[in-house]
Parts: C-alpha cells; structure tokens; sequence
C-alpha cells in the first residue's frame, strides 16, 4: 500500500511539473506557436481566422501547414479561461499530455491490472519524448490523446461504443496528419473487439473523415507538403526519388530501423532541439531498460521452452508503436523525426509497462521499488537539464520570423492591435506566405 501512494504521489508531482516554467523552456514563442495563437486569437475575436475564413476546420500556417479544428477550437476554449500568453496557449498541452497519461492508467487497468496502469502511468511521467511535445504550443500531441480516448471508449460496455471510439479516432486522424495511418489501423488491430463492431466502427471513422476528405480532393495546397515529403516524391532534395518500388520498400524499413536505434531512443534523440533536448534519447532510461532486459528475457525463456512467449496484448502494443513510426518512417526528410512519430511513445510505454509486470509476476522478484527510485532519479536529471542548460542551447530554434503571420500574435499582445485590423492587412496582400 505504501508503495502504491509512492507510485500515485510521484505520477501527480511529475506531472505538475509540466505547468511550471512554461514561458522560459522552451524559450520564446517559436512562429509556429505565435501564428496558431494570432489563428486562436482571431477567431475568439470575430470567429474568423487571420484570413477570414470563418469557423474554419483547418486554418492556414506557414511553410504549406495548417493548424486544425481540435487544437484551434480547444486551445480557444482553454485561452478564454487562462488567458493568451505564451504560458497560456502551452498549458493547453500541458493538460492534454495529462490526459493523456490519465487515459493510459484508465486503459492499462481495464485491459490489465492496476500494478501495470500505475507502472504505464509512471513511464508516461517521465517520459521525454511526451513531456517535450506538451510544452510547445502545437497541434500533434492531441492525436495520441484522441487515439488513447477512442481505445477506452471501445472498452466501455455499451451497445454502441463504437460511434464514440470511431470519432475519437477521426479526430485523431484531423488534428495530426502523421497519425491517420495509424488511427485507421488501430481500428482493426484492438484485440478483444468482434469484427463486425470493428467494420462499423470503421465505416463512421470513414463518415467522420467526410470533410478531412473533401477539403482534400478540393485543395491541392492542403496536401502538397505531404506529397513533397512522401518517400516517392520527386522533389529534387529527396535521395529516393529514382528508386523503384522494392528499393522503396527498403528505404521504409530501413527508415523504421532509424527510430528503434540506441541512438535515438537511448542517447541523443531527435537532431531538431525543438524536438528534443539531444541530452539523451527520446525514451527515459528506465523504459529502455525494461524494453530490452525484457524482450531478451522473454526470447530466452522461449527459446528454452520452445514456445511462444510473447502474447496477443503485447504484440499489439508492439505493432501499434510501429504503426505510430510508420508516418515518420513514410518520409525522407529528417528521419529519425519524433513528432511525425508521436504516436508511438504511448504505447511503447504501456508495451514497457506490461513487459515490467509480466516479468515481475514471472519471476517472482519485486523489483518495482527499483524502477520507482530509478524513474525518480531520471526525472531528476533530466528536468534539471531541461530547466537549467536548455533553455540556453535551443534558444534559436523557437525563434519567431518576423512576416505578418509570425508577428501577428505580438501585435495582439504587446501593441493592442486587433485582430480585425491585421485581417484587414491580409485582405489587402500584405502577407503572401501561405
């Protein structure tokens, strides 16, 4: 018992954590924040976006993006309450990463038990890669949380859970472009599901995704940056544009490969320090640990045993973190890339946590005190990296362009500018960047 209020004690102050220092690490307001929050600010103001679209599901950013209707209209609600500085328009982030650790507990104990949640819950806190991406003032972090909801909400016991789950999953699939492969999949992989529940799941995931799919076939810009990074494009920067399809094949698998190395899991992580603090990888150590003692111990056994020892569960937490590399692993430009495989990190924590209890359970050793002085010790030395040395060496990655859109926030903030005055500057050509 005592071990257990450890556990719940360490979860909640980790993830308090994540509230605190908002405005200083990451330094600055990077322009990809500082334009979606002029978007949020405006639409607040007159209910349209910087470029008078009104209520729109995807807005306009720089450089061929768009920031989209889950974080536009959520951060908005969450910014009438909190307020618009740059601690503001993070927290949001910062909430939706708890949420999302919150839903990992609620679904590792329905499909589990609770040892294992706290331990998934434990592994999500300290986790690098999730607390980076709750800091920054973006959309990707909320499709893992959408992907975490619809999974629980396919495991309450009602007649039609499938309606809900699908358009968490649909909503996962509008607020990140990266994860829509995976969302898809999850829905026919979710062990324990009929597969006739699966097939009208997937038929709403498909009728949620009506205007994603028209906004697509009537917009070539919406999906160009996409088209530009795929690993057939033609784009002249590409090293894979003249291989054919096996060749192509291998580059994918090879580029999947990338995401599972020592390197970036373990030592350095991302090579974009808005991505990562290059101060280890983008797993924390424990996780890592548990993933490798465990797969070798587990493929030891088996080998002794001549059996399978991995189970369904497992495997599906496996294949599901793969699938969250896949859009990264999909593209050529700047693999190993973390945010494009943000999907991933969930359920590398919960396939972790589920290894950590099975082996635990197996070999009748209690090593949970260890992995909680462990994980203790890690989130120590990396939020003193985070919080101290960070802020300084990635200062001029979260830099703010200084164009209309990159400014617009700023101008709202600090000069009293409306927002319907900057419209009026966009009506009128002043801005040509989208």
């Amino acid at each position: 018992m005592t071990q257990k209020r450890v556990l719940i004690f360490l979860i909640l102050t980790l993830n308090i954590i994540r509230f605190l220092g908002l405005d200083q690490s990451p330094p600055g307001f990077y322009v990809d924040e500082a334009a979606g929050a002029a978007q949020v600010m405006c639409i607040k103001e007159t209910g349209a976006d910087l470029f008078r679209n009104s209520t729109p599901l995807f807005t306009p950013g720089l450089g061929g993006g768009y920031y989209t209707a889950p974080y536009v209209y959520g951060s908005a609600l969450w910014t009438s309450i909190v307020g618009n500085s740059t601690a503001g328009f993070r927290s949001f982030l910062a909430l939706i990463t708890c949420l999302s650790v919150a839903l990992i507990y609620l679904w590792m104990r329905r499909r589990t038990n609770e040892s294992a949640a706290l331990i998934a819950a434990l592994l999500a806190s300290i986790s690098p890669w999730a607390f980076q991406f709750s800091r920054i003032a973006w959309d990707p972090p909320l499709a893992p949380f959408f992907i975490l909801l619809g999974l629980y909400l396919y495991d309450l016991r009602y007649r039609f859970r499938w309606i809900p789950a699908a358009l968490a999953f649909a909503l996962a699939s509008y607020a990140y472009p990266g994860n829509r492969i995976q969302a898809a999949a999850l829905l026919f992989l979710i062990p324990g599901i009929h597969l006739r529940e699966k097939i009208k799941g997937f038929g709403a995931y498909l009728v949620f995704l009506i205007p994603l799919i028209l906004k697509s076939i009537e917009d070539p810009m919406f999906t160009a940056r996409a088209r530009m990074l795929i690993l057939w494009s033609g784009h002249p920067m590409n090293p894979f544009h003249e291989d054919h399809f096996f060749g192509l094949c291998l580059d994918f698998i090879q580029n999947i490969f990338l995401h599972l190395t020592p390197e970036f899991l373990l030592i350095s992580g991302d090579h974009n320090l808005r991505h990562s603090t290059q101060m280890n990888g983008m797993m924390s150590y424990p996780e890592y640990l548990i993933l490798i003692s465990a797969f070798i111990a587990l493929l030891v056994n088996g080998i002794r045993k001549r059996k399978i020892v991995f189970d369904r569960f497992s495997i599906f937490l496996f294949a599901a973190a793969i699938l969250g590399i896949t859009p990264a692993a999909l593209t050529w430009e700047s693999v190993p890339h973390a945010l494009r495989a943000i999907g991933a990190w969930p359920f590398f924590v919960m396939l972790a946590a589920y290894l950590f209890s099975q082996l635990n359970k197996r070999y009748l050793y209690s090593w949970t005190s260890i992995l909680i002085a462990s994980s203790f010790g890690f989130a120590c030395y990396f939020n003193y990296y985070y919080f101290t040395s960070y802020p300084e060496v990635s200062a001029p990655w979260f830099q703010t362009e200084q164009n209309a859109i990159g400014t617009a926030y700023q101008r709202m903030i600090n000069g009293g500018t409306s927002c319907e005055a900057i419209q009026k500057e966009f009506t009128h050509g002043t801005y040509r960047g989208h």
